[in-house]
């Protein structure tokens, strides 16, 4: 049984998409028995000014242990964890096109909202969206599509491949349209 770390970055999808990413983690890690509870760490990226909501929020939900906030000013810390993440889950509505990209880099294959703006960025080759509904139907739907991948180490094998192609083919500064 392999890790399952979700990467998140706090500061970039405000609080709803905390408290979104924060119950979803907490509805699959409850889902599990505690043998694969172990294998399971969300880490929460942020500049700071959302540590202690975060760090409450988790205390209110039971995650706090199995939950690792990172600084943003620790940039090589970050590289590690986007090396060493199952998978970055983005709950935002924002346009997140340059993080996405750069979990791509990484081949780290990613879970956000269907959006317009992502529509050249963003497949079934590289990652899952969800359609943006209300909030519990947003933690419910997330946190099926974490468990999913949780249980199915080939599928996340596929996206990581899909994400790191879909990097080298569209985004990558060698890349060129001109074929």
């Amino acid at each position: 049984m392999s890790k399952f770390n979700v990467l998140s970055l706090g500061e970039f999808i405000h609080k709803e998409g905390i408290d979104v990413a924060l119950e979803a983690f907490a509805d699959l890690y409850y889902d599990v028995t505690s043998k694969h509870q172990k294998q399971m760490k969300l880490i929460m990226v942020t500049k700071g000014t959302l540590q202690d909501y975060i760090d409450k929020k988790a205390s209110n939900l039971g995650i706090k242990k199995v939950i690792e906030i990172i600084s943003w000013s620790e940039q090589e810390e970050i590289e590690n964890w986007y090396k060493n993440a199952s998978v970055m889950l983005l709950p935002s509505m924002d346009n997140i096109t340059r993080l996405i990209v750069e979990a791509f880099s990484f081949g780290l294959p990613v879970v956000c909202y269907e959006s317009a703006e992502l529509e050249d960025t963003m497949d079934s080759s590289c990652g899952m969206m969800i359609e943006y509904d209300n909030f519990q139907e947003n933690v419910l739907e997330f946190s099926d599509v974490l468990r999913m991948l949780y249980y199915d180490p080939e599928a996340r094998k596929i996206l990581r491949k899909g994400a790191f192609k879909k990097y080298e083919t569209q985004f990558s500064w060698g890349y060129t349209d001109a074929a």
